[in-house]
């Protein structure tokens, strides 16, 4: 996509993703799947012009992960990420422990030996990826490689009907407790799903989100190249809660234009909270279930 955000095709539907891009446009995986709609193969004959308003900055909070990391796996009965973020939390805290004195413990532990749940591919795609020993990467369990869960309530029901680490009784399930990596803005809903039915959840903020102070100056500057109406695409309660007040403050400008959430409980928040319809949901919290629900909704 272009830098200066300037829309390529006046026939093209517009979809404004408030999310940060890949550095490289090439290699962004929403740039790539909406790049599709200009082609025979995605069985629309709309085509769609995706643009990035980053809406969020992370600030890490590492101190108490590292600490966990440096205790080692034992009492964990696994580990739990619901975001990307979370994740290169996980992985961030990992490589500060290494650059310390981590790095002559490399070989003791092992951290693989854990189950990890997370919601979609992103998270898991990005722990594959990362630069860090393979005795530092929980390992998925197998139901996520099939058919991971897309929102919070399904990996709720995963990690409830998986089978204990270990039991000293084979007739009696007993958990540990689970380290769920999360967010300041997270919210409650999984952990306290979980504690409902007697699982010990250690919830520990590796991330925190604000907004970015470039956020309106993005969004102003698509007025012009804009034309006409198309989609708004959230990604997140905490951007929405960004996004939404300088939307309803614009005099009307989006009215008529349509509203993407990524998961269920961006679409709760926005039709709650927000109170505004939402009009397509990702059957897949990922790049290409984005495009997907668009092509879908747009018929």
């Amino acid at each position: 996509m272009s830098r200066n955000l300037q829309l390529q095709s006046s026939e093209a539907t517009p979809v404004i993703l408030f999310k940060t891009p890949h550095p490289s446009p090439s290699a962004d995986p929403y740039q790539h799947a909406f790049s599709k709609s200009a082609s025979s193969s995605s069985n629309s004959a709309e085509k769609y012009q995706p643009h990035f308003i980053p809406v969020l900055q992370e600030t890490y909070h590492l101190s108490e992960i590292v600490k966990i990391i440096e205790e080692g796996p034992d009492q964990w009965e696994g580990v739990i990420v619901t975001s990307r973020r979370g994740m290169e939390g996980w992985v961030k805290g990992v490589q500060t422990y290494l650059e310390g004195t981590g790095k002559e413990k490399e070989r003791e532990v092992a951290w693989n030996q854990l189950p990890l749940f997370s919601v979609g591919h992103a998270s898991t795609e990005h722990l594959a990826a990362a630069n860090i020993p393979l005795s530092f990467k929980p390992r998925p369990v197998p139901e996520m490689e099939s058919n991971p869960p897309k929102s919070a309530g399904p990996l709720s029901e995963l990690v409830l009907r998986t089978l204990p680490r270990r039991s000293t009784d084979a007739s009696e399930a007993r958990y540990g407790p689970y380290l769920f990596l999360c967010g300041d803005k997270s919210l409650d809903e999984m952990p306290t799903a979980l504690r409902n039915e007697g699982r010990t959840v250690n919830e520990v903020v590796v991330y925190a989100t604000s907004a970015r102070h470039d956020f309106r100056q993005g969004l102003r500057r698509l007025e012009t190249p804009i034309r006409h109406k198309g989609w708004l695409a959230f990604f997140s309660p905490s951007s929405a809660a960004i996004v939404m007040p300088q939307i309803k403050q614009d005099h009307g400008r989006w009215d008529g234009w349509r509203v993407f959430a990524i998961g269920e409980t961006t679409k709760k928040y926005l039709e709650e909270e927000a109170k505004m319809e939402v009009h397509a949901v990702a059957d897949r919290p990922d790049a290409d279930g984005t495009f997907e629900a668009i092509v879908q909704a747009g018929r």
